[in-house]
């Protein structure tokens, strides 16, 4: 009998150890301290620099067909609210040649970085492609909203917590469909 406790005791005393190592890890609630390099190297650009100037929307994004689509949403959101202090970042997974490539091809507005490594995937606990992070002027992150919507509706969440931020009116990035 005593055996058998021993061997409970010592299961559950390890199951729970094991339990703990599987919890995700908390998403950080400020600008963790990271520095990103531009496509060619000669420029970094240190994320917590980028939010004591003004609001930053970090997408996490890849040149897949879904966030392809997205593109154009995130393109108006940027558009819209870029002369208002917002800064749009796209931090694409695939190496700099192939991104630099993407990037002239759809014209993109905002600054885009590469990193293959997915170092600010994994800074972020990011699971899904794409993620969207806000931060606020300061460094606070604001909202987090993982996954692609190929309608548009995760660019219109982030316009109305970015013209929040911003203290304006909010951009309607998504056109209402006729009835």
């Amino acid at each position: 009998m005593r055996r058998f406790l021993t061997v409970a005791l010592t299961f559950a005393v390890l199951s729970a150890a094991v339990r703990a190592e599987d919890k995700p890890k908390e998403t950080p609630k400020e600008t963790p301290k990271i520095v990103l390099q531009s496509p060619d190297g000669k420029k970094t650009y240190d994320l917590e620099k980028l939010t004591s100037e003004g609001p930053v929307l970090v997408r996490l994004t890849c040149a897949c067909s879904g966030c392809d689509q997205e593109l154009a949403y995130f393109q108006k959101l940027q558009s819209a609210y870029n002369t208002k202090g917002l800064q749009t970042i796209a931090v694409f997974r695939e190496k700099a040649e192939a991104v630099e490539t993407y990037a002239v091809k759809k014209d993109l507005k905002f600054m885009w970085l590469s990193d293959p490594n997915g170092d600010l995937w994994k800074t972020f606990d990011s699971k899904a492609m794409p993620t969207n992070i806000l931060i606020d002027k300061g460094g606070k992150v604001i909202k987090i909203v993982p996954g692609c919507t190929r309608d548009g509706k995760n660019a219109q969440v982030l316009s109305a917590e970015i013209a929040k931020l911003l203290k304006t009116d909010e951009v309607q990035i998504v056109e209402d469909k006729p009835k």
